[in-house]
């Protein structure tokens, strides 16, 4: 586990430069580095991974209902998250943007603006908020892991890595994960961008095996 941290975090770096140069630049970003599972299940209950994206696009948070003048940082996520998911991007940038000023270390507002960044098309970044997420527990197996990592290298076009975690998921999770028809329950609710992702997961699974992890490692 501590090699797939210490390889996450390699690109957590450059994720964060991307975000502070993409105005000034229109070089292509860099290719992903590939990080493979270990083999070993993603077991590890992590509360930091609620609400987003399960609670799917419907109600408003429980937080919201009962204390709309709790902690900015729930309420800055919350609305940072609807705006990536109904494609307010600089809506978005400046909810989340505020909320990583107050509270950067805050786990879960790292994860719902790591999903949040797949929404909007930008898996650099939702990559980087994955690895700081998963970096401020260290030593830890989070259950949410196999499918964040399967969905962002998806989008990205890393067949062999996203069909690798895809399998890491459905060892870790059999009940949501373990065939395609739970997949698709499980994810019906999700949003549509991350409902296309899933499915193109499904068919790159579908095309045949992928290589051994310790192939792809050594590339």
């Amino acid at each position: 586990m501590k090699t797939v941290a210490r390889a996450l975090l390699a690109s957590l770096s450059l994720g964060l430069a991307m975000m502070a140069t993409a105005q000034e630049t229109t070089t292509p970003p860099p290719r992903f580095a590939v990080v493979m599972p270990d083999g070993k299940p993603y077991s590890d209950v992590d509360w930091s991974a609620r609400l987003y994206p399960e609670a799917g696009n419907g109600s408003r948070p429980a937080f919201m209902l009962i204390s709309p003048h709790l902690s900015p940082v729930p309420r800055l996520t919350y609305e940072g998250w609807r705006a990536a998911i109904t494609n307010h991007a600089k809506s978005a940038e400046r909810n989340f943007g505020r909320a990583l000023r107050i509270s950067p270390n805050d786990r879960h507002l790292l994860w719902a603006y790591g999903w949040s960044q797949l929404n909007l098309d930008n898996p650099a970044l939702a990559m980087a908020a994955f690895q700081r997420n998963l970096a401020l527990r260290p030593g830890t197996r989070p259950q949410w892991l196999p499918m964040a990592m399967a969905l962002t290298y998806t989008a990205v076009g890393e067949r062999d890595a996203a069909v690798a975690w895809y399998r890491a998921a459905a060892q870790s999770d059999p009940e949501r994960w373990g065939t395609d028809n739970r997949v698709l329950l499980t994810t019906v609710e999700w949003t549509p961008k991350e409902r296309a992702l899933v499915k193109q997961l499904l068919h790159d699974a579908s095309q045949g095996s992928a290589p051994e992890p310790t192939h792809l490692a050594q590339r």
